[in-house]
């Protein structure tokens, strides 16, 4: 799934999906023409992403269609099992006082 968050001000556009952990950009390319170019927060672009677009509409399709046919990252992964085992966590996480601590015996005589 892509969410798309469009700052048409700015001619800038936040691409986020669940199979990347950082955000996907489009914006008005550097060289002062009409132009849109994808980049990526951290790392370089893909070859399937290089290039420049005529259209915001037009490199959105790119990307929804990279977005498709793209693994899901490694760091993604990452980040989703780490998500998953700290909820495991926090569910089996054992208390102080153990439930009905009402019949512990305490005191030396027991």
């Amino acid at each position: 799934m892509i969410e798309f968050i469009e700052d048409t001000v700015n001619q800038r556009c936040v691409c986020k999906t669940d199979k990347f952990v950082e955000n996907i950009i489009i914006r008005k390319s550097r060289d002062g023409f009409i132009f849109f170019e994808v980049a990526f927060e951290n790392g370089a672009v893909p070859n399937d992403l290089r290039g420049k677009y005529t259209s915001m509409k037009s490199a959105k399709k790119a990307v929804t269609s990279y977005v498709a046919n793209a693994k899901e990252s490694r760091a993604s992964r990452t980040q989703y099992f780490n998500e998953q085992r700290e909820k495991r966590k926090e569910k089996n996480a054992s208390t102080d006082q153990p439930k009905g601590s009402e019949h512990l015996r305490e005191g030396p005589d027991h």
